[in-house]
């Protein structure tokens, strides 16, 4: 029993220890890919049917476009767009960050498909390793790796 309450407690201690940064440190979050789990495939009336769309998002802060992601070639939901670790720090924390998804067309314009918007800073104390954000139809998981910058 004694041995029991001991392996919890220096596992507790270790997760606790390496989970949170000190005081001298500052967090940072890294969004390393999102999943687009819903959207309306209603979204836009094209004239060509080119099957499943290209997926590509488009990470824009303060009306900006600061990341456009590779395009993803799923055929199916849901589908994994890589962000190559892009990652808020400091201010950057609190900051309204909009993603927007559009189906990278050759035959005709790029389709809006949809976005939603996130406060990184909302998710700082659960510190998951996966966030749903929705908007509309629209609904991603942010795929997050936590770091401390000491």
């Amino acid at each position: 029993m004694k041995q029991t309450f001991s392996f919890t407690a220096i596992i507790t201690l270790v997760f606790f220890l390496t989970g949170c940064c000190d005081e001298s440190a500052q967090d940072y979050i890294i969004v390393e890919s999102i999943v687009v789990n819903i959207f309306d495939e209603d979204y836009f009336e094209d004239d060509l049917d080119e099957g499943f769309p290209e997926l590509y998002a488009i990470v824009r802060i303060n009306g900006d476009n600061d990341f456009t992601s590779e395009v993803s070639y799923s055929q199916a939901l849901p589908a994994f767009i890589d962000f190559e670790s892009f990652h808020f720090i400091g201010e950057e924390m609190n900051i309204q960050v909009e993603i927007l998804i559009y189906d990278d067309d050759e035959a005709t314009t790029e389709d809006f498909i949809g976005s939603t918007t996130f406060v990184p800073s909302d998710f700082l104390l659960q510190r998951n390793r996966r966030e749903t954000v929705q908007g509309g139809f629209l609904e991603l998981d942010l795929i997050l790796k936590w770091e401390c910058d000491s």
